[in-house]
Order: structure tokens, then C-alpha cells, then sequence
């Protein structure tokens, strides 16, 4: 017997279908519209190249209305996603106003580039938005990014005290000595470059497996602090994972922005550069 789905995820998929449905019938108007001026010889650059512009601009103030959460203007979410349609949308009528996709000429090449930078921020967004907050809360503790240098020096203080309470013994000298080249600087460092771009687990694994190898050595004082060692490394390893992936999301709201408004202001300039040679 088929099981039922819940209505929440027919209901998603039914409104992604129709959101679907009704951008596709918008761009099958637009290349009727184009291809009806073009058997007239109208400029059928100008009809799609203003309403390529006339859709970035929309979708420069959607990105602001959403950033104002304040605004009694509708959920977030609901102007989340007319801002995607309307990104894909602008796509497709982009691709029908250019012969090829990066045009020829020092600015509109430049101009092209920047579109297609900011639709393939705009589809990582798509991608990002769906993943990332699930591998966010999947992972055990939730740290605000303004905090996470703080928590970062928490859990290097908590190791230290954890070392200067080690009692001399033979297993202890082991594990203090693993502690000065392995667990200090991975407690005291940043993540590298390379972990906050695709982080792993293979720092926490090393150290993990590093641990347990010196337990033939310890006593059964300095086996407590090596598990007590072993969850400070991974809770610092969690820590380290989203602070990659909340940076991450960061970093593209910056830069999808940052190219969105270039691209509307040499939008705006190439405007007006073709209406006039156009006369």
C-alpha cells in the first residue's frame, strides 16, 4: 500500500510547479513579443534589453525588501522566492536579447561576465539555501557567528586548565607532550583557508585517532583527561564547521549584492548608450 507524502511537501511541490509553469509562459510571451517586432523590423533588442533591465532593477529592491524584515510586506520567504523566478526569468530573457552569451566589445563583454557572475551567485544561492541550514543543524551546538571567537578562546582556556591540572606521572608526560605539538595549535589557530573552503573531518579524525593511540601508554587519571581532551577536539571541530559555513553564507549575500548593483548601474549605462546611437 502506497504510503501518503505529507501535505506540506505536495503543497511545496505543487507551488514550485506552478511557479515554474507561470515563468515559462511569461518568457514564451516575451519571445513571441520579440519575434513579432523582429518580423515587423522593430528593434527587438531594445523590447528585451529594457526588460532585462526593468527585471534587474526589481530584483535589486526585492533583495533590499528583504533585508527589511520590519516591513508589514509579506514573509520573507514568499518574496524569497518571487526573487528566484524572477532571477530565472531575467536569464532567459537575456539569452534571447544577446547572440551569444558574453558579447563582443570591451563593456558589454565586461557587462556580460557580470550578469552571468551574478546568476551563478544567484543559482549557488538556490543551492546554498537548500543545503547549508540543514548541515547547519545537523551538527550537535548552535554558535552565533559574532560569538564564535569567543568560543574559540573558551575551549583553548578549558584545555589549558585541563593540562595545568595533570598530575606527573609517566602517561601524564605522554599526553602533555602530544598536547604541546598537536592539540595546542590546533586549539589556539583559526581554521585554515582551505578548511573554511571546504571543510572536513579530517584534522578531528587525526586527532581523534592520535589520542586513542596513546592510550596503551596512559594510566587510568590520564586516559579521563584524554577523553576529556577527545570532546574539546570535537567540539571545537563543530565550531570550526559552522563558522565555514555560516562565513560562507555571508560571503555570498556580499557578493551577489555587490554584483547586482554593478550590474544595474552598466545595465542603466549600456541603456542609454544604445537608445542614443540608436537615435
Amino acid at each position: 500500500m502506497a504510503t501518503r507524502k505529507p501535505r506540506a511537501q505536495l503543497s511545496f511541490r505543487n507551488r514550485r510547479k506552478l511557479s515554474l509553469a507561470v515563468t515559462a509562459f511569461a518568457l514564451a510571451i516575451v519571445f513571441v513579443i520579440m519575434k513579432i517586432q523582429e518580423g515587423r523590423l522593430a528593434h527587438a533588442s531594445f523590447f528585451t534589453g529594457f526588460t532585462v533591465l526593468a527585471t534587474i532593477l526589481l530584483l535589486v529592491l526585492l533583495g533590499v525588501r528583504r533585508r527589511l524584515p520590519v516591513l508589514p510586506l509579506g514573509s520573507a520567504s514568499t518574496w524569497t522566492q518571487v526573487h528566484l523566478y524572477l532571477g530565472i526569468f531575467a536569464f532567459g530573457v537575456y539569452a534571447m536579447h544577446v547572440p551569444v552569451l558574453v558579447a563582443g566589445g570591451i563593456f558589454e563583454c565586461g557587462l556580460s561576465i557580470v550578469f552571468l557572475l551574478v546568476s551563478g551567485s544567484g543559482f549557488y544561492g538556490i543551492y546554498a539555501s537548500r543545503t547549508l541550514p540543514r548541515r547547519l543543524t545537523a551538527v550537535e551546538g548552535q554558535h552565533r557567528f559574532d560569538q564564535v571567537g569567543w568560543s574559540r578562546n573558551q575551549i583553548a582556556t578549558t584545555a589549558q586548565e585541563l593540562l595545568d591540572g595533570l598530575h606527573e606521572s609517566s602517561g601524564m608526560r605522554v599526553l602533555s607532550s602530544f598536547y604541546s605539538h598537536y592539540l595546542n595549535p590546533f586549539f589556539d589557530a583559526r581554521p585554515s583557508l582551505a578548511y573554511v573552503l571546504v571543510p572536513t573531518g579530517v584534522r578531528r579524525r587525526r586527532l581523534l585517532s592520535g589520542l586513542k593511540e596513546l592510550d596503551r601508554y596512559l594510566e587510568d587519571d590520564s586516559r579521563q583527561a584524554a577523553g576529556r581532551f577527545a570532546a574539546l577536539v570535537r567540539r571545537r571541530d563543530d565550531l570550526d564547521y559552522q563558522f565555514a559555513l555560516q562565513l560562507r553564507l555571508r560571503l555570498w549575500v556580499v557578493i551577489h549584492s555587490l554584483f547586482s548593483v554593478a550590474l544595474l548601474a552598466g545595465a542603466i549605462v549600456h541603456a542609454v548608450i544604445a537608445w542614443n546611437h540608436a537615435g
